[in-house]
């Protein structure tokens, strides 16, 4: 069934998600923006601030990539905040820490809108590919709701439980992806250094029990140096290797690997190379090596 669907965020990842229930036949609208005057083209509608937005929409779908772009939009004037109306449900599909999640739903609770927490784990790419996965939390029966517009965007959308529960386990998912990618780094680094062939480390661990995800999509990037096109831009995993360590320590648990992993793209950051693949992370490792005697 076609609903009325606002997005508010059409960046690399909005703006995907709208192309994607646009072709499903769903009603679009986002605020007018220079960047957002394509969505006309695809039969959307644009207006002037995100309060208004609310007026006609079925579902909010919030994809916000920045805390800052999150308190214009939510809590600035003329902000979702004040748009909120009974029976609305605002799907929040960003990586952002808990807390701040809390506040837009502590917010939007007077009006009688349905605050979900939806983070959704994949790029651009994979969401295309049909291999991200939406993590549904909060109220149930909102959540099983939105369940068939969301499936658009992901095969998988699991209920996982009470609000927040979706983002703490995208930070425990983005830990693992994003491990992976600095250990993938370490190994090559080494491999290469050693005299080894880059191809031959590839396909050495490729084929054995040493080999996931990361290395086989990552290792021959970097092996390749092929920093560009970048559909997984390091910036997207810059800020969450932060929220990821800042969770482990509001937990009180240790979380060395993810440490290591936020420093070093600390250090990605540092060399002004956040728009690189987020394999960039090679180079800033590899940065590190001690010239040899």
């Amino acid at each position: 069934m076609s609903q009325k669907i606002a997005i508010l965020g059409l960046g690399q990842m909005g703006g995907t998600a709208a192309r994607m229930l646009a072709a499903q036949g769903h009603k679009l609208s986002a605020v007018d923006r220079p960047s957002a005057q394509w969505l006309r083209d695809i039969g959307g509608k644009l207006v002037t601030d995100a309060k208004t937005l609310c007026a006609n929409a079925d579902i909010v779908i919030l994809l916000l990539a920045r805390e800052e772009d999150v308190e214009a939009a939510v809590f600035g004037p003329g902000g979702l905040a004040e748009g909120g109306r009974d029976g609305l449900i605002v799907a929040d599909m960003g990586t952002f820490g808990v807390a701040l999640k809390e506040r837009i739903r502590d917010a939007l609770a007077p009006s009688g809108t349905i605050m979900l927490d939806t983070p959704i784990s994949g790029t651009p790419e994979a969401i295309e590919a049909g291999r991200a996965v939406i993590m549904l939390s909060g109220d149930e029966t909102a959540c099983e709701d939105v369940r068939p517009v969301l499936e658009v965007l992901a095969p998988k959308c699991p209920y996982v439980g009470p609000f927040g529960h979706g983002m703490k386990l995208k930070f425990v998912l983005n830990a693992m992806v994003t491990n992976h990618v600095l250990v993938t780094a370490e190994a090559l680094n080494m491999g290469i250094a050693s005299g080894l062939d880059p191809e031959q480390i590839i396909e050495a661990v490729s084929s054995s029990v040493a080999t996931s995800t990361q290395f086989e999509l990552r290792a021959p990037v970097m092996a390749a140096r092929q920093w560009q096109p970048a559909p997984a831009p390091a910036r997207l995993v810059e800020k969450d290797t932060r929220y990821i360590v800042e969770h482990a320590e509001a937990l009180g648990v240790a979380a060395p690997v993810a440490r290591l992993t936020r420093d070093y793209y600390a250090k990605v950051a540092e060399m002004g190379l956040l728009e690189a693949e987020l394999s960039i992370i090679y180079e800033a490792l590899e940065s590190d090596n001690e010239p040899k005697n």
